[in-house]
């Protein structure tokens, strides 16, 4: 009876120098992290052609997948969504007060994975950054828009507000079952909240 883990394969092994620092910084950062809402690292292959990253298994897969479908309601009542919502905060609580701080800049329900037990934990470090000083800039806008903060949009200098921000539209998506955004695509959501200042809209029945 062995235990079940996640194997996270790189789709290309041999890429430039620094996208291998960056998965080695990953790596780096996945080792220190313990806690009940983080997924939790096993171990890692850093040698070509097989890098790849090996966490638990969560049976349940992302979070995403469960508000998103059919039955949803029905599996997932509002007092599991709240408890839901309070492990992904309390994971992210501990990512921000460490030292320095870990900004996980890519905050967002298919990075949420869920155990047999519905427990959330938060997963894929592929863009945090170790926050050395006050604000980062993220040179990479390469997460996904209907999640991000309008300062990460505008490739602004961001901190933990940002993942804060992502945080909320999470809890929009727990509270509604609906999709962010589901009427935009990628680039209109980058103008909507990026630019024109719109917000998700909370339904009156909430």
């Amino acid at each position: 009876h062995g235990t079940e883990v996640a194997v996270k394969i790189l789709m290309e092994q041999d890429f430039h120098a620094e996208r291998f620092k960056e998965f080695l910084r990953e790596v780096t950062i996945m080792k220190r992290l313990r806690h009940p809402n983080i997924v939790l690292f096993m171990g890692a292959v850093t040698k070509p052609p097989n890098l790849s990253i090996v966490t638990e298994y969560l049976s349940r897969g992302s979070l995403y997948r469960l508000l998103h479908k059919p039955g949803a309601t029905e599996a997932l009542d509002e007092k599991r969504r709240l408890n839901m919502a309070y492990d992904v905060a309390k994971g992210m609580n501990y990512l921000h007060r460490r030292n320095p701080p870990i900004v996980h800049r890519d905050l967002k329900s298919p990075n949420l994975l869920v155990d047999k037990k519905y427990t959330v934990k938060v997963c894929d470090f592929g863009l945090s950054r170790l926050k050395a000083n006050t604000f980062l800039s993220s040179k990479s806008a390469a997460g996904t828009p209907e999640w991000m903060a309008p300062e990460v949009l505008r490739d602004e200098p961001s901190n933990e507000k940002s993942d804060v921000y992502s945080f909320g539209v999470i809890l929009w998506e727990l509270a509604t079952l609906q999709q962010p955004w589901g009427n935009l695509n990628p680039a209109q959501v980058v103008a909507a909240v990026g630019f024109k200042n719109k917000r998700l809209e909370i339904p009156r029945d909430l």
